[in-house]
């Protein structure tokens, strides 16, 4: 047997038989230490007796009674307070539905907001974005685009800039890729047949505006009508409007003035402001439509172009599709005569005449 266990058991055995025979010793009234008869209990704990004070000393100081003592009242006294703490009364039990919190009425209202958000965007949806590459300033100067100046297409990289800048970086390299000006008219149709290849769509549309215009060595309206519907296709808002107007005036492709309209109508939903001007025109003189007609006037005018501009004073001033407030038609016209609208500035001197 091991020594280790054979000791353990032993010291254990030991502890046992002198429990056994200090329960007999206060039992029989004998004292702990000298075993003499007539012997008092602890006062303390009660578990010896003792027949002196100098056995009591002994046993306190010598045999570390002191300690033990101590720990046997605290023991005791925590039991009796345990014994003594009153019962928790039982839980109350409530009937019928909870009562709602306050997260009920947080999640109510949040819901209540976005079905509100919903009702908005279904009265008024936002316009379809132009082209992935139109962003909403000029990635050169940064100031908004203006919808009366034409932009410029940087063939080395696709992007567009304001005219101004396209003027201003002509025969540079690029600002926005660092790229140098193309030699030749050949090295520059080189780099836009590369992105023609990679379907980007303000490259098609570029390439159809090349063929139709002759530029570049190249000149095919058939060619440019094929681009204009490649790139349309690719929901180029620039090309709806081409090629809507190729097939009215029947420039490449057999004249078809409805399906021209309805490539207008398709880039004025996505938010044009000149296919916005150029359909309220067609249903203004083609059509009864006046009324839809000065709407779209009124949101192109809302997007600052000058025409619309002067379209809305003229439809105000004849009742076309409104009725007639020739007040109105005044602020109008003079709205387009500041941007330099000779047609306005004929309009106001003819209302100064009549109210004459």
């Amino acid at each position: 047997m091991d020594e280790t266990k054979s000791g353990t058991t032993w010291q254990k055995k030991a502890k046992e038989y002198e429990l056994k025979k200090t329960r007999t010793k206060l039992a029989l009234n004998i004292c702990t230490i000298c075993g003499a008869d007539k012997a008092k209990a602890c006062q303390g704990c009660g578990t010896t007796a003792y027949c002196s004070t100098e056995c009591q000393r002994i046993d306190w100081r010598d045999r570390g009674h002191r300690k033990a003592c101590k720990k046997i009242q605290a023991e005791r006294a925590a039991e009796a307070a345990c014994a003594e703490a009153p019962t928790p009364p039982p839980p109350v039990v409530f009937y019928g539905p909870a009562p709602r919190s306050h997260a009920d009425e947080v999640r109510a209202r949040i819901a209540a907001e976005h079905e509100a958000a919903r009702a908005r965007r279904e009265a008024n949806p936002e316009p379809a974005p132009e082209s992935a590459r139109y962003g909403s300033r000029c990635p050169i100067c940064l100031d908004e685009w203006d919808v009366n100046e034409g932009t410029h297409l940087q063939i080395c990289c696709c992007r567009r800039v304001c005219g101004s800048c396209g003027d201003k970086v002509h025969g540079k390299p690029c600002p926005l890729c660092r790229v140098p000006w193309p030699e030749s008219d050949a090295e520059q149709l080189a780099r836009l047949r590369r992105h023609v290849e990679n379907e980007v769509p303000e490259a098609i549309t570029y390439l159809g505006n090349a063929y139709r215009e002759g530029e570049l060595g190249l000149r095919s309206d058939k060619k440019a009508v094929k681009l204009y519907k490649r790139a349309v296709e690719l929901g180029e808002v620039q090309a709806m409007l081409n090629l809507g107007y190729a097939y009215r005036k029947g420039e490449g492709v057999k004249m078809n003035k409805k399906k021209g309209g309805q490539l207008y109508r398709m880039a004025a939903d996505r938010g044009s402001a000149m296919a916005q001007c150029n359909l309220a025109r067609l249903l203004s003189q083609e059509s009864d439509e006046s009324q839809e007609a000065f709407e779209l006037f009124k949101l192109s005018a809302a997007q600052g172009l000058t025409d619309a501009i002067y379209m809305v004073g003229y439809c105000l001033e004849d009742g076309e599709g409104t009725e007639v407030d020739r007040a109105e038609a005044k602020r109008w016209y003079e709205r387009a005569a500041a941007k330099g609208d000779q047609d306005a500035v004929d309009s106001l001197a003819r209302l100064a005449r009549r109210s004459m």
